[in-house]
């Protein structure tokens, strides 16, 4: 399980809230949906991160000397600038303010409340029938309209993951602010989109510290996983949050088909382009997608992935594909 992954253990039992026994029941149900307040376990997703040593080394020199810091304004906005370098050798420094409500927006319509179930809770008994059918549509409705994705396999608990592409889109417009500064740093030094993705990457992987978001704020269960708007405001990610970031940027950066892709333990991304020699890429509707590392820290090119995910790739071990577009 990784740490944008969990277990659901939802009550069988049905009945009418026409009693006071449905009631119990329903308030039962809930207590079995509090699974946002058990600790994750088995997460596998640091795995990934230095374990290419060499590509680690490569880059200590250069991760040394990348900077991300931020700093709340007196207008309700924060302030972020970064230092780094890009694949060409070039020193990159950007400044960027993020509205510290579109963040916050960001956080509120993913992961699950507790408070916001105890009123799902409300609305259902409420209504003139209230059995288990009726609740757990509210709920899947709600996990839905929160960003995830709620699995239920015959005989298992049922399980909530992140819905990855339906974070990025409604977040591609609120990393604008980055994507404006990169943009303007690409016009000054007469450079193209290619350099603009490749200079996002770099940011995302080096500048970006990797760290494993918390597991609940504020009442709010998250997974393990921060939006983009909310992981640059907090400045770090682990894979799947800096994956989610570096999609919402390419997207909004012009990149038109982006997928992302899981692996066991790890998640990463593909670019619809063409692969070069020794890219690694899957394909996908029949075109090749250049897979995109985002972890970091190493500096990783287009197509650079570890040997545990090439291996992965190889085996065809637990892969999903997520188009974002």
């Amino acid at each position: 399980m990784t740490s944008s992954d969990m277990a659901i253990h939802m009550s069988p039992h049905t009945s009418s809230c026409a009693s006071s026994r449905s009631s119990a029941v329903l308030r039962a149900v809930l207590l079995c949906l509090a699974w946002f307040a058990q600790p994750v376990a088995g997460n596998e997703q640091g795995a990934e991160v230095d374990e290419d040593r060499s590509a680690v080394a490569a880059s200590a020199d250069t991760t040394a000397q990348n900077r991300y810091w931020g700093q709340p304004t007196t207008d309700g906005r924060y302030r972020v600038s970064t230092r780094f370098r890009n694949f060409d050798g070039q020193t990159i420094a950007l400044g960027f303010d993020l509205a510290t409500a579109e963040s916050r927006r960001s956080l509120s319509e993913f992961g699950v409340d507790d408070r916001e179930l105890d009123a799902l809770m409300r609305l259902c008994r409420q209504a003139m029938a209230c059995d288990q059918a009726t609740y757990d549509g509210y709920t899947t409705r709600y996990y839905r309209e929160h960003a995830l994705r709620l699995t239920a396999d015959p005989g298992r608990a049922s399980r909530l993951s992140v819905d990855v592409p339906a974070v990025v889109l409604r977040n591609r417009s609120r990393v604008r602010p980055l994507t404006d500064a990169l943009r303007r740093a690409a016009a000054e030094r007469g450079q193209n989109g290619d350099w603009m993705i490749k200079t996002a990457m770099t940011l995302v992987q080096t500048a970006l510290p990797y760290k494993k978001p918390v597991a609940q704020l504020e009442g709010r269960s998250l997974l393990g996983f921060y939006p983009p708007a909310f992981a640059l405001e907090r400045g770090y990610g682990d894979c799947d949050t800096k994956s989610a970031l570096l999609a919402a940027m390419l997207l909004d950066l012009g990149e038109r088909r982006v997928v992302g892709l899981h692996v066991p333990g790890h998640y990463l991304l593909g670019l619809d382009r063409r692969p070069e020699a020794d890219e690694a890429f899957i394909t996908h509707q029949g075109r090749p997608f250049v897979l995109v590392e985002a972890a970091g820290p190493a500096m990783r090119g287009l197509g650079d992935v570890s040997m545990r995910t090439r291996g992965a790739l190889a085996r065809n071990d637990g892969l999903r594909v997520d188009p974002m577009f």
